[in-house]
């Protein structure tokens, strides 16, 4: 749930219960109109079509639809008209000839990057958090953004679900359903337009845990979809606290790497699968994991390249950056583009379950730590208090002390007295205010010996937290 401005969100978390779900459906009317339009059935229908298909038939494909974008956005986008090298690379149609394109030079040259047909259709705004190394901003077709729907729900399809039907579905995944203070339930609220139960990620603390384990049993949700540290906390607390009433089909994962011992726990506490999915807030990639583990990085979505050191493809085994050409947004066209990822291609490419796609064993670099705050609430991916400030280039969250974080903030020259309120305010909604929040200004964010940039930073002993929480 997003909400206008501030006063709408004091007045919403002010309300009572059944007001907040009233404003919940009102919002979830909205977001089904904006999700499931012509775009979304009609990628739907070419996933569905696609599904089984050999990959030589999907690349071949991938090749034709990937020449016309590139058409397209050298003769529609300032960024690429500008620099020659493009269009005289071009000339050979081989994309492995034309330039890298870094995080770097995007912030640079960001509004040379929007399409000049931003005026002739429907878009919204985008907004990275610069948590993963550099915010961006940019402009999302609104097709493009009803066809990244698509790829969700047709991944929700592997485990028998269909996201039109109106069967009961649960999140857990960042949105500030109630306000950061509340001590008693309910930690939820319900969107009846989809029949969408969304959890609050924000107050998983053990006196709480009990009424989150009720409330998933009343509701008993078909799928559980979130963090994968947010699921792996109410696991824990539904093996003791759960009555056992849910019969999901599946959980889905995204945002973090979901570890081997979190995986193991959820999928014999809640008798499902794991589905782990990986996309960024580019809309770069997509990779859906399927019954069988197995991640299948979908040809449909763009051309990606994974590649080594030497910037050649990495060989089957091996580990590599993520390189996008996404044909999926028109409006900001992105050519050769470092995610700032790494995958791991699968040695074995014959796919276990039949489907297409480039295997992968997994995703690397997105490792997390939970903030613990001064009530004993365990909190992770807090991108979210940086997504509305885009004077914010990186910033990084350090905890030390239970109850106390320092914000590592890297400004752009824009950044103002009001962007620190906001950013203040979006901690303390997720926080709460008896958890002392500090700012620290740095020139740039440390990575680790392996170049990663890691979010959420924890010198707590997270295994103690966890066997507490769980006792």
């Amino acid at each position: 749930m997003n909400y206008s401005s501030g006063r709408q969100r004091s007045l919403y978390f002010a309300a009572p219960q059944l007001i907040k779900e009233a404003i919940a459906t009102a919002y979830g009317i909205q977001q089904r109109r904006s999700r499931y339009g012509k775009s979304f059935h009609e990628t739907m229908a070419l996933l569905r079509a696609s599904e089984y298909r050999s990959n030589d038939e999907l690349l071949e494909q991938q090749s034709w639809d990937a020449a016309n974008f590139i058409d397209r956005a050298l003769e529609d986008t300032q960024f690429y008209r500008s620099h020659s090298e493009y269009s005289v690379r071009w000339q050979t149609r081989d994309i492995t000839q034309l330039p890298l394109l870094r995080k770097e030079q995007v912030r640079i040259h960001l509004n040379e990057l929007y399409s000049d047909r931003r005026s002739t259709m429907p878009y919204r705004w985008q907004h990275t958090s610069g948590t993963t190394g550099k915010s961006l901003t940019f402009p999302i077709a609104l097709r493009s953004f009803q066809r990244e729907y698509a790829f969700r729900a047709f991944h929700y399809g592997w485990a028998g679900v269909d996201i039109l039907k109106h069967e009961p579905v649960a999140f857990c995944q960042g949105q500030p359903v109630t306000h950061f203070d509340r001590t008693t339930p309910a930690f939820w609220v319900h969107d009846y337009a989809n029949n969408f139960l969304y959890f609050s990620s924000y107050h998983l603390a053990r006196k709480n845990l009990p009424a989150y384990c009720k409330e998933l049993d009343r509701f008993a949700p078909i799928m559980l979809s979130g963090y994968p540290s947010s699921l792996y906390v109410l696991a824990l607390a539904y093996r003791r606290h759960g009555q056992g009433r849910m019969k999901l089909r599946g959980v889905f994962t995204t945002s973090e790497t979901v570890f081997p011992h979190q995986r193991a726990l959820i999928e014999e506490v809640f008798n499902c699968k794991v589905f782990d999915a990986y996309g960024n807030s580019e809309m770069c990639a997509y990779a859906m994991q399927c019954e069988c583990g197995e991640y299948h990085l979908k040809h449909e979505h763009g051309l990606v390249e994974v590649l080594g050191e030497n910037n050649q493809a990495v060989q089957p085994g091996e580990t590599g950056r993520v390189v996008s050409t996404a044909f999926g947004n028109p409006l900001f066209p992105l050519i050769r583009y470092e995610t700032g990822d790494l995958v791991s291609v699968s040695l074995n490419q014959k796919s276990l379950c039949g489907r297409s796609g480039l295997i992968l064993d997994g995703v690397l670099g997105r490792v997390e730590d939970y903030v613990v705050t001064a009530d004993g609430r365990l909190v992770g991916r807090l991108d979210h208090i940086f997504k509305d400030s885009r004077a914010v280039v990186e910033a990084q969250v350090v905890q030390e002390i239970v109850g106390e974080v320092v914000l590592r903030i890297v400004r752009s020259n824009g950044y103002l007295a009001s962007d620190e309120e906001d950013i203040l305010s979006e901690a303390r909604l997720r926080l709460g205010n008896d958890t002392r929040v500090r700012l620290e200004y740095v020139d740039a964010i440390p990575r680790t010996s392996n170049g990663k940039f890691r979010f959420i930073v924890s010198t707590i002993d997270q295994d103690l937290v966890l066997k507490q929480l769980a006792g």
